[in-house]
This record gives C-alpha cells, structure tokens and sequence, in this order.
C-alpha cells in the first residue's frame, strides 16, 4: 500500500511521518524541481520534532506532473489551493482511488468531492499542533486527534477508514457526520485565527481581559450564523469551545498568524470569508466577521507586495 501526499507543508510532512511509522509507503507530491532537489538533499528523509526528540522518516518524492497512478490521496494542501490540486492531479487517480481531504476552512470539501466523483472521498480536522520549521522539518507542539468522515459517498454509506488509518497509532476517529465537525471547525477557526493574526498573539493570549469582549462578540455573531445555517455547533456555547482551546494550544502560533508574517496568503477567504458569504444568503449581518476580513485582507495586501521581513 503506498499513499501520496499532495501538500509537503507542516500537516503533509507529520502525516507522512505518521503513516511511515505505520509501515505504509508514503510518496510526497511536489511542485517543482527546487522542492524535489531539497529532499534529495536531505535523503529523502522528513525529520519531526515529537517530545523535544527529532524522529526521521523515509519518504518518496515525485512531481505532481509525474506518470503513474495513484491509489490513494492525502490533500493538505491550503484550502485556496485545493481545486486547483485536485484538477491537476485526478488525470492519475485511478477510478476507485480514495481521496483524504485534511484541510481548514469549509465549502471547497464540497467542490472537490463532487469533482472527485464517484470516487470514495472523507474529510477530516485535525487538533494536532505542528509548524514548520524549515523545508521537510516539523515541530509537532500536540498530539491531538483527527476526525474523518466519508463526503462521497455520505457518512451514511460507510464508516469504515481510508485503507490503512486504522493501523497509525495517532488517534483517529470515524465521524459519520462530519459536515457538523467541519463547521465546529471552521467556528473556533473563525474566533481564533484572525483575531491572533491581527493582533499578532499567541492563542492563549486572547483568554486575556484585554480580548474578552471582542471575543465574546464574535463567538455570539458565528453561532447566529450557524443557527441561520441549520448547523448545529456544540452542546455548550462557542466562546466556551473557543476559550477551551486556546487554552490547550496557548503557545500556539495560528496558522493565519504565521502566513501573515512569512508574507503568504492567507485562508481567512476560506474561513471567516466563507461564514461571510453564508451570512448573505441567509439574511445574516455579520459586522465583526466583515471588519476581521477585511483587516486580514489589507494586511495580506501589505505583506504580499512588500514580502517576508
């Protein structure tokens, strides 16, 4: 059994290290030859920092434009990315492949999915911690579990795993409604992320006096949201799930954090855009979703034209 990762960031590399210690083939799907060259560099070779101890796994690399088929697809890619990935790689697939979508934000699932069509797809979310250090080189800060759930067919028609999951020793756990779980995603996304990544904090920074009420506000807008939806979010109130994992990722750096500061896109359209969009169709205003957006958007416009300090 051999996996391919389309996404060689710090969720494809700690995956990668994952499944190779499960004793599965794992093949890294590349954009260019400078990727490439690195890995070969390093001997093929990831290295993830796991307890304060380095650990190395054995991989494959290839570009995405590479003969072959592909049995099996692990997307970790960045949410604006994944049609494009998708588009580019299905020409390989093969017509029963399965396909792992393991990626923030919410909607573009969906989209692929149907583009993947009929072939078997899940989705997943992560609370794993993991940045990247250098290239092939993740710091993991938690464990976490992950959650996965079959798009194509629906949850209902199975609950088994992608071939091969049941074995990692990470946890993993079947959904069967995993529509739910995207949207408890992409909620506490939506709170955390552009709040951290304006205010350029740690997440457990925003459990500080100084963010109570904004953080209070937002909660109570993206639950009004998702109640207009029809998406049930949790059992207790938002800002209590949001303050709950702040805390147990309080050194944390968000992801919307760091491409901010690198000076990369970021997946706020993905995230807070999305509940923006959804807001719209259901008569929603959303005043404090709209002034993040558009905060996060003028920064990235910045950082994008004037490049990584």
């Amino acid at each position: 059994m051999r996996w391919h990762i389309l996404g060689a960031g710090a969720i494809g590399c700690l995956y990668a290290e994952r499944l190779t210690r499960a004793g599965i083939a794992v093949t890294l799907l590349l954009r260019d030859d400078v990727q490439l060259d690195r890995l070969k560099q390093l001997g093929g070779q990831l290295r993830i920092q796991r307890h304060n101890a380095w650990h190395t796994a054995q991989v494959d690399a290839e570009m995405i434009a590479a003969s072959g088929t592909i049995q099996h697809l692990l997307v970790t890619t960045k949410a604006y990315d994944s049609l494009d990935a998708i588009h580019a790689i299905s020409p390989r697939l093969t017509p029963d492949a399965q396909i792992l979508l393991l990626q923030n934000g919410y909607g573009h699932q969906q989209k692929s999915a149907a583009a993947l069509s009929p072939r078997p797809v899940w989705a997943g979310i992560t609370t794993s911690g993991a940045r990247r250090a250098a290239p092939f080189e993740v710091i993991q800060s938690g464990e976490g579990q992950t959650l996965i759930g079959r798009l194509n067919p629906p949850a209902a028609a199975s609950a088994s795993y992608p071939a091969g999951w049941e074995r990692l020793d990470h946890p993993v756990q079947i959904s069967t409604d995993i529509t739910r779980a995207l949207w408890q995603k992409l909620a506490i996304n939506a709170a955390i992320n552009p709040l951290t990544a304006l205010h350029g904090c740690r997440n457990g920074e925003l459990l500080k006096a100084d963010y109570r009420e904004e953080l209070t506000a937002l909660c109570s807008e993206i639950e009004r949201v998702a109640t207009a939806c029809s998406q049930p979010l949790f059992d207790t109130p938002l800002l209590e799930q949001v303050q709950r994992v702040a805390n147990t990722t309080a050194q944390n750096r968000s992801s919307m954090l760091e491409d901010l500061r690198a000076g990369r896109r970021t997946e706020i359209e993905q995230i807070t855009g999305f509940l923006c969009s959804a807001a719209r169709e259901v008569g929603v205003d959303t005043p404090l979703n709209t002034r993040l957006l558009n905060a996060v958007r003028f920064e990235q416009s910045l950082n994008t034209r004037e490049g990584p300090a």
